[in-house]
């Protein structure tokens, strides 16, 4: 199964189950969690623990019946190690359901909340009945100006792509 497959498949549990906003919020403890206990997904995707240990372990956890047994489903097919990039799909998916446009912002410098608040307006436009939620990260290899990001399209406004055009143009 494909990490997309598996991420439609929570989806569409979730979907059934009005628990989408639910399961978003359970993913993103469990992924957080995740960063701190590097080894539990391991011992989950082991040979050596049966499945009967890991259901164990699993039902320990604090979460909703649906995604346990999603979680459980990953163990069984010793796939739990793929959490990180089914997070990332489902992300995606439940954003577009919550109506929310995650874009990346890539700065030289740090954006003050003014300035934030302006990239808003003008970006709102582009995204109507969506909500803007910005990830800014400071990227000192732009000189300056911006680069926004959104599902794998860019908008580059950087003093670097500027000067890069301008070489090839010379």
């Amino acid at each position: 199964m494909s990490v997309s497959t598996y991420a439609k498949a929570l989806y569409a549990i979730a979907e059934n189950q009005d628990k989408i906003d639910l399961i978003t919020e359970q993913f993103g403890l469990f992924h957080d969690a995740m960063e701190e206990l590097k080894g539990w997904v391991s011992m989950m995707d082991s040979p050596m623990m049966t499945f009967d240990e890991k259901s164990q372990k699993i039902d320990a956890l604090p979460y909703d019946a649906s995604f346990l047994a999603f979680l459980k489903m990953l163990a069984q097919k010793h796939h739990v190690h793929l959490y990180l990039e089914i997070y990332q799909e489902w992300l995606h998916m439940s954003r577009k359901y919550q109506g929310i446009a995650h874009l990346h912002i890539y700065s030289a410098i740090p954006i003050t909340k003014e300035q934030e608040e302006t990239l808003k307006k003008v970006i709102q436009p582009r995204f109507p009945k969506q909500k803007l939620d910005f990830n800014i990260t400071i990227d000192e290899h732009l000189l300056g100006g911006i680069k926004i990001v959104h599902q794998g399209q860019s908008l580059d406004r950087s003093i670097a792509r500027e000067l890069k055009e301008l070489y090839t143009t010379i």
